[in-house]
């Protein structure tokens, strides 16, 4: 008996010594995107509506393997798969020259390979237990130029750089925003309000790889109202994808939605990309949502740009996943933006998908804590997803709020410079994010820039303090000034509209707003007036005044040269 137990005791510490030395999910992602020595490679993927392509070079395969070709789901691990070894790997010709070429059904019961992305893997077939071995990057869709069901849809193009956010969709209120002459708009839409359980009077269908998806009309209709207005005043529409992060996880929401490893403290959730039932969800309701919003008859407004959650550098707040390390958060992230590409981009060939990120670029918004990020690190790992996995149309949705929420003198901002290894980016050195973009490796494989939102940011009105109201004028002046020239920049969506009485104590609303009412207006404060000159003739008289409260008498002061240029 005791030589039995010696062994258990043995055998448990060998075990958890092998434990304690496998590497993290963190560190696996972190060789995965760093290795440049694999010998495969896969070239294109190519998607049409019916059939999927995959080409790409073979080496000679490692001795007492073969070659084969792995499919790899949004809900797996390309750095671990179960046991060693991929679910689904196809045997497939190759050529003489090395090079091969497969074709396969692009959808399958329950799933659309748009989905998936493709590794070239070595197998050794006379013995299950050996795990496979990774030869090449794992891919996505590379090309989707015939994978839109509307193919004929353009591109929208605003007449105007000026945007809004905190969208309330009350019909009566809508005008105010055509009379502020926004050009673009911001709108949250919770997954939560849209995805139902089960087929109801009250729900629309939606049949995606043969199953069918129930949305709540009344979650719809409220989407309706803001999209259907923009429509009408030809303002484009940027949509918020945010997932509720459902503390009871007993619910079928919190089950099917939120991704299994968030935190309760957050406030919103990571997409659940986690199992097969939860990537097919979201993947169902954001292709719901792309071919409502993508109709050539735009009977339901459209929708061309989504970010995909919220300042995911603060993830820990609002895009909670759970503690993880960055390589590890963003591997989920990525899986999550991409699921929403390729729905988006299946209907509509110009749409594109966001990253948000805050301020606070090389530093974080809670230092010492591992659950915040750095945006600039988030930034660059993207990057090399997209480098080594295919690339895709990605964007930049950037919150340059001021250095302190709460002091609108953004030119004031002291912790800012003018190099790359600034802690924040705000409107102080704004120039220094359009210069990170611009770099050759940044930018995608035409060798264009890609495309910055300005997603959100405002200055606070002290309503106590007789320097309130005239500062946030003249910060909003001189934010709109600073970015006029910067091409890269394509939207400056101004957060907010009316100020809101859960806001933390800000203030930035360009309303005031009715006491008991949570964001309804009360008075337009002078930021209203300043913001509706914006881009029009009257703009130079309006903001005049703002360069006496700057401390500047030309306009011209306020530009920086980044380091490099």
């Amino acid at each position: 008996m005791t030589l039995r137990i010696l062994s258990c005791l043995i055998s448990l510490l060998v075990t958890s010594s092998a434990q304690e030395k496998a590497p993290s999910k963190g560190e696996r992602v972190r060789a995965y995107l760093e290795r440049d020595d694999l010998p495969a490679a896969i070239t294109s993927v190519a998607v049409n509506r019916e059939r999927i392509r995959i080409a790409g070079t073979l080496p000679e395969p490692p001795e007492g393997t073969v070659l084969r070709l792995a499919e790899i789901r949004p809900h797996e691990d390309v750095t671990n798969p179960p046991n060693g070894r991929f679910l689904r790997a196809f045997f497939f010709p190759e050529n003489p020259d090395g090079s091969f070429s497969w074709t396969t059904k692009r959808v399958l019961p329950r799933y659309d390979q748009v989905f998936s992305k493709w590794a070239v893997i070595a197998r050794d077939e006379t013995d299950e237990t050996t795990p496979d071995q990774l030869l090449s990057p794992a891919v996505y869709a590379t090309d989707l130029s015939e994978a839109a069901q509307w193919p004929e849809l353009k591109p929208l193009v605003s007449r105007t750089k000026k945007g809004m956010g905190g969208i309330h969709p009350d019909p009566a209120l809508l005008p105010d925003l055509a009379e502020l002459g926004i050009g673009h708009l911001t709108h949250n839409i919770i997954l939560s309000s849209l995805l139902r359980q089960k087929p109801g009077p009250d729900t629309i269908p939606h049949e995606y790889a043969g199953k069918t998806y129930h949305f709540a009309k009344s979650g719809v209709a409220t989407i309706d109202r803001v999209t259907t207005f923009a429509r009408d005043h030809d303002i484009i529409v940027s949509a918020i994808i945010l997932v509720p992060n459902v503390k009871n996880r007993e619910s079928w929401s919190g089950r099917i939605l939120t991704h299994p490893d968030a935190d309760p403290s957050g406030i919103y959730s990571m997409a659940n990309v986690a199992s097969f039932e939860g990537a097919n969800h979201y993947a169902a309701t954001m292709r719901f949502l792309a071919k409502r919003y993508a109709r050539p008859d735009a009977a339901h407004g459209r929708i061309t740009h989504w970010i995909i959650h919220n300042e995911v550098d603060s993830g820990w707040i609002w895009t909670n996943a759970g503690p993880k390390s960055p390589h590890a958060y963003l591997d989920d992230y990525v899986k999550s933006m991409r699921i929403a590409y390729h729905a988006v981009r299946s209907y509509d060939p110009n749409g594109k998908v966001f990253i948000s990120l805050t301020h606070y670029w090389n530093r974080t918004h809670k230092p010492g804590d591992p659950n915040f990020y750095r945006p600039r690190q988030l930034l660059s790992m993207l990057n090399r997803y997209s480098k080594i996995e295919g690339d895709f149309d990605w964007g930049l949705a950037y919150h340059p709020y001021p250095q302190s929420l709460f002091k609108p003198r953004t030119w004031e901002d002291a912790a800012t410079t003018a190099d790359f290894d600034t802690p924040y980016i705000t409107f102080r050195n704004i120039e220094v994010l359009d210069a990170w973009m611009r770099q050759a490796p940044f930018r995608d494989r035409e060798g264009k820039v890609r495309t910055i939102l300005l997603s959100e940011q405002g200055f606070h009105s002290d309503l106590e303090n007789p320097d309130g109201l005239p500062d946030q004028a003249a910060a909003l002046a001189y934010a709109w000034k600073k970015i006029a020239p910067i091409d890269s920049i394509e939207a400056f969506h101004y957060h907010r509209w009316i100020d809101h009485e859960k806001e933390g104590g800000l203030r930035v609303g360009l309303w005031t707003v009715k006491p008991g009412t949570i964001t309804l207006p009360a008075e337009k404060k002078p930021s209203w007036a300043v913001f509706q000159a914006l881009g029009t003739e009257r703009e130079e008289e309006a903001i005049e005044f703002a360069k006496e409260r700057i401390g500047i008498e030309s306009w011209e002061e306020i530009f920086l040269t980044p380091a490099g240029r």
